[in-house]
């Protein structure tokens, strides 16, 4: 399905007035994440790729950050390919911030999102893809890990 034909049936299904009326109760259109997912999940639509990237766009926001604002509920959406790196004070002042960045550089800044505290501050700096926690972060490990992570080339 094409991504206008995604975005008709994700409009259709919220209704243009009610899009509207989400996306203007919020000084940034970002703020209208959570209640696009919570309105589309109502209705039975599964927060897939496409989905979360027509939220994206609807929201004026990279896949990752929509990834990043459900991370904290597992419930709203699945963990596709994003990598959630964890900024809260203890994996900040252990290099969270030096994570994220290689990471960016490596993997591109639409994969890479930070979150809430991921509760694992003994482990500090963490992240998490597609689920799985990783911590105690350094440099050696950091590499490796995004090697692990890099996508094939494509064959186009």
């Amino acid at each position: 399905m094409s991504r206008t034909a995604i975005a008709e049936r994700l409009r259709a299904t919220i209704g243009e007035s009610r899009l509207t009326e989400v996306l203007q109760a919020y000084k940034e259109p970002r703020g209208a994440i959570l209640p696009l997912v919570t309105l589309l999940r109502d209705e039975g639509v599964d927060i897939d790729a496409d989905v979360t990237a027509w939220i994206a766009h609807t929201c004026e926001v990279s896949s990752a950050i929509v990834l990043g604002a459900l991370s904290g509920f597992s419930e709203l959406g699945r963990d596709l390919d994003s990598i959630v790196v964890c900024d809260g004070l203890t994996c900040r002042l252990m290099g969270a911030s030096w994570v994220r960045s290689l990471l960016q550089e490596r993997l591109g800044q639409d994969r890479v999102c930070t979150s809430v505290c991921q509760n694992a501050s003994s482990s500090a700096p963490t992240l998490q893809v597609h689920g799985v926690l990783y911590g105690g972060l350094h440099e050696d490990s950091l590499h490796a890990l995004a090697k692990r992570l890099e996508r094939p080339a494509s064959r186009d």
